[in-house]
C-alpha cells in the first residue's frame, strides 16, 4: 500500500491517519492509527517556526463547522 492511500480524516473526538474505503469514500477502513495530540503541536510548533520570520501570519478555516474564521498570529522575540 502507498503512502498517496492514506488521508488525514478528522473524526468526531480523533483524527487519524487512516485508508479510505473504495466502496464508500465517506468511511475509513480499520487501516488507521489516530493522530496524536503531541503530533499535532509538533506539527503546528514546525509550521509557526516555518513562517516565523513573516512577523504576522494568519490562517483561515474553511471547514463547514469554523467557515469565515480567520487566526491571526503575531510573532514576539523571547525576552
Amino acid at each position: 500500500m502507498a503512502a498517496k492511500d492514506y488521508k488525514i480524516c478528522p473524526a468526531l473526538f480523533n483524527a487519524y491517519i487512516a485508508k479510505i474505503s473504495k466502496k464508500d469514500p465517506n468511511l475509513m477502513t480499520d487501516d488507521r492509527r489516530e493522530i496524536t495530540e503531541e503530533e499535532i503541536l509538533s506539527l503546528i510548533d514546525w509550521w509557526l517556526d516555518k513562517n516565523a520570520d513573516e512577523g504576522e501570519h494568519g490562517m483561515m478555516f474553511e471547514s463547514g463547522e469554523r467557515e469565515g474564521m480567520n487566526v491571526v498570529l503575531k510573532f514576539k522575540k523571547k525576552e
